[in-house]
């Protein structure tokens, strides 16, 4: 089949930084509404030896019931270099599903370099969830300053650390503060504040 002519204009169009950095703002509006950005810390074995020891996992997370929106984002990744992967969630997992509810896709990044690209991408545009993400990347950027710790290295890893809690705990905080349903009231036409 023959290409339309409207279609190399089209793309010609979609090319455009202006168009590029649409994309970026949409997934941005993607983002602080539909996504999650994660940080846990997570016990794991460490070597044969049984050592357990704390690592930290960050995650970029959008779940939702519109397969378009999920192509359209690993489009947006994929153009910018953004490894990823899929999950379902199916509903038949939850005990009290009602029966409106769909399955779920979910698109996840979980290395820190491709969450730091993600990131850095979407900051500019991001609004709910900036100060998250800043404080996110911040805490990416101190944990690869710190040396690598082998399960044979000598030294306190990174985890141990009082200054790990501090990021892990100001990124609590600001979680905890995005909304606070004692100040909330019904209310029309006018801004919040808070």
């Amino acid at each position: 089949m023959k290409p339309h002519p409207l279609d190399a204009l089209l793309q010609r169009i979609d090319d455009r930084p202006a168009a590029r950095k649409n994309r970026l703002a949409w997934l941005a509006g993607i983002i602080d509404g539909e996504g999650n950005l994660q940080a846990t810390v997570q016990e794991k074995k460490c070597g044969s030896d049984g050592t357990r020891r704390n690592y930290f996992e960050p995650k970029v997370r959008i779940t939702n019931t519109d397969v378009r929106m999920i192509k359209r984002i690993s489009e947006i990744y994929v153009e910018h270099g953004i490894v990823f992967f899929y999950a379902i969630n199916h509903v038949k997992r939850y005990k009290n599903r009602k029966s409106t509810w769909r399955n779920q896709l979910e698109i996840t990044v979980s290395a820190k370099v491709n969450i730091v690209k993600l990131l850095q991408l979407v900051l500019p545009y991001l609004v709910a969830k900036r100060r998250y993400a800043e404080l996110l990347l911040d805490t990416i950027k101190w944990v690869d300053a710190q040396p690598h710790r082998g399960r044979f290295s000598k030294g306190q890893p990174y985890s141990e650390l009082p200054a790990f809690w501090e990021h892990i705990d100001a990124m609590a905080v600001e979680r905890d503060s995005l909304i606070e349903p004692i100040h909330t009231n019904r209310t029309a036409n006018i801004i919040l504040s808070w």
